[in-house]
């Protein structure tokens, strides 16, 4: 009696998930999207980081259960000779693998920006150069962004992340999230994390050699059209940064905005 309660609490509770995500998949109205934040300007308190990755662990741990026992379902009913049911649990999974699954967390987030590129690692030297091969790798020779290899992408960024989680002293990991921040950037079109990993490579080592804020700047811009955020990381990035073309451009662009934004009050 104990065996058949449990079984019809395990089936009442798999249908009741199973017709939320296939609600969620055949609903003919489209959603509407959130709008996009700002990591450089959202603040998150230790408690609520801890939080949201014990919550996000946890929800993955348990989306792979649902996995795990839709697939023990399937062989059951195959062993039966239950083709209905068998058809039903294939048609379930096929429509979990359309769920989108959102990275809710990446690594520059969790690492948070106490980290410093303060020790030579040679085991992190050698993921770094790696990682570096694979995005080269990645890239096409014509150069050409539609025509590069995003499986290759992928891995040269797991690589990067790799690095800042198992060497976070290490004196790449704001090379490692420069790479990263360009890959999200320029290939990816992944505008919220290269905002949060080019940020980190200042925030890891404020005398790194890349341009950073100048590419915060340009996203802002460029991307997001947030024009005060973009006047304020071109100012910084002439101040703090030494590269004399990007300094003529952003010196441009505050002109350029500036003068279109009295227009406008005008």
């Amino acid at each position: 009696m104990k065996d058949t309660r449990m079984r019809v609490q395990f089936v009442c509770g798999l249908c009741a998930i199973s017709a939320f995500i296939l609600a969620g998949c055949q609903s003919g109205n489209p959603q509407p999207r959130e709008p996009l934040t700002d990591p450089l300007s959202t603040s998150i308190t230790g408690l609520q980081q801890n939080t949201e990755v014990r919550l996000v662990e946890q929800m993955a741990l348990r989306r792979s259960e649902y996995k795990q026992y839709l697939e023990l379902l399937a062989q059951f009913y195959d062993r039966q000779g239950n083709h209905l049911k068998a058809t039903w649990v294939a048609e379930e999974l096929n429509a979990l693998k359309q769920v989108p699954q959102r990275p809710y967390l990446v690594v520059a987030e969790v690492a948070g920006s106490d980290l410093r590129a303060v020790q030579s690692v040679v085991a992190a030297d050698v993921l770094y150069d790696e990682a570096v091969a694979l995005f080269k790798d990645a890239r096409n020779s014509l150069g050409l962004k539609l025509l590069s290899d995003k499986k290759k992408l992928y891995l040269a960024r797991d690589k990067f992340n790799e690095l800042i989680t198992n060497y976070p002293n290490s004196d790449k990991i704001d090379d490692a999230a420069y790479q990263i921040a360009e890959i999200s950037n320029q290939y990816l079109k992944d505008y919220q994390a290269s905002l949060l990993y080019y940020m980190r490579v200042w925030q890891w080592d404020p005398q790194n050699p890349y341009p950073a804020r100048f590419q915060v700047a340009r996203i802002y811009d460029k991307d997001l059209h947030n024009r005060s955020q973009a006047l304020k990381y071109y100012e910084e990035a002439m101040k703090m940064e030494n590269f004399p073309a990007n300094a003529d451009f952003a010196r441009l662009r505050i002109q350029e905005i500036n003068q279109d934004m009295q227009e406008q009050q005008q």
